[in-house]
């Protein structure tokens, strides 16, 4: 029985600390789950004093200013007050403040307010975004070419491609290394723009083929295309699959043998202003003047 109750208690305090990560800020306020919830929650932080100035506020007033209190309730992408209007199509900050404090607004002037409604046209416009970055995805997945440069199609056009806009000097430093971690020094420089110019983050012909190989991320296909280079220049056979598990084991090596070090960095966390200090104080908003940190 004891440890029954042991267990349901752990349970309990888990599924507690689980749940505090998206529904309250690390200051300790609540984070509303929805619209409605919004609005019961500025009534409270909200002053009399801040609700007189408030309801005097034009369109442009309401989209020019911000408060502390949503700066809590969107501290991070995960609060679940961000995952509400993700669901509704609207990503955006600003978007999703004005969209509040519009509600709110409404709500104090007794006026006409269809927040669904208004939500739209944003959902609408993240929508075109979306399918437009979905259509050049598949332009840029079977184009030889992207923004004027030609995009490998596998790792021995990867090479070919490097044979040609390498001078000697660094061919002959990359045959001299032996390893993916040798190298490593070439990971922001050579990397960097195999990453970006080859359409590594953004889809191409060249990303497909190493995700049919089952490599995805960016930083990897460079290091193996780097390393393939390295065996072409020396002269040996390039197998990407073999040299795609070489890869592998040589990163779990690495990490076998080289445990994260502790950080001795000690966070510093920011200064925040006097009136953000009375903000946390207080619990309360009484001046729009005041809104920053």
């Amino acid at each position: 029985m004891r440890k029954t109750l042991i267990l349901l208690y752990f349970l309990l305090m888990t599924g507690i600390c689980f749940a505090q990560v998206d529904s309250v800020s690390s200051n300790g306020f609540y984070i509303p789950k929805n619209i409605k919830e919004c609005i019961l929650q500025l009534d409270i932080v909200f002053t009399k004093k801040a609700k007189d100035h408030f309801k005097q506020l034009d369109e442009e007033g309401l989209k020019s200013i911000n408060t502390m209190i949503t700066n809590e309730w969107f501290e991070n992408d995960s609060t679940r007050l961000n995952k509400y209007f993700y669901q509704l199509g609207i990503d955006d900050f600003q978007k999703m403040t004005y969209l509040i404090l519009k509600s709110y607004h409404s709500k104090l002037n007794n006026t006409d307010f269809d927040f669904y409604k208004e939500c739209e046209p944003y959902k609408n416009e993240m929508d075109s975004l979306n399918l437009e970055k979905e259509n050049q995805y598949k332009i840029n997945i079977v184009a030889d070419s992207i923004n004027g440069v030609y995009i490998p199609k596998d790792i021995y056009s990867c090479c070919f491609e490097l044979d040609k806009l390498l001078n000697d000097s660094t061919k002959l430093l990359i045959k001299e290394k032996n390893t993916f971690f040798d190298l490593a020094e070439y990971n922001m420089g050579i990397g960097s723009w195999i990453r970006s110019n080859w359409g590594l983050w953004g889809g191409s012909r060249l990303q497909t083929y190493f995700k049919n190989k089952n490599v995805k991320h960016p930083d990897n296909i460079s290091g193996i295309i780097l390393f393939a280079y390295s065996n072409y220049l020396k002269g040996e056979n390039i197998d990407i699959d073999k040299i795609i598990d070489k890869y592998r084991l040589e990163e779990e090596d690495f990490i076998k043998n080289h445990p994260p070090l502790k950080s001795t960095v000690k966070f510093k966390a920011p200064k925040l202003s006097k009136e953000y200090r009375r903000f946390l104080r207080t619990r309360k908003i009484d001046n729009f003047e005041d809104q920053k940190y």
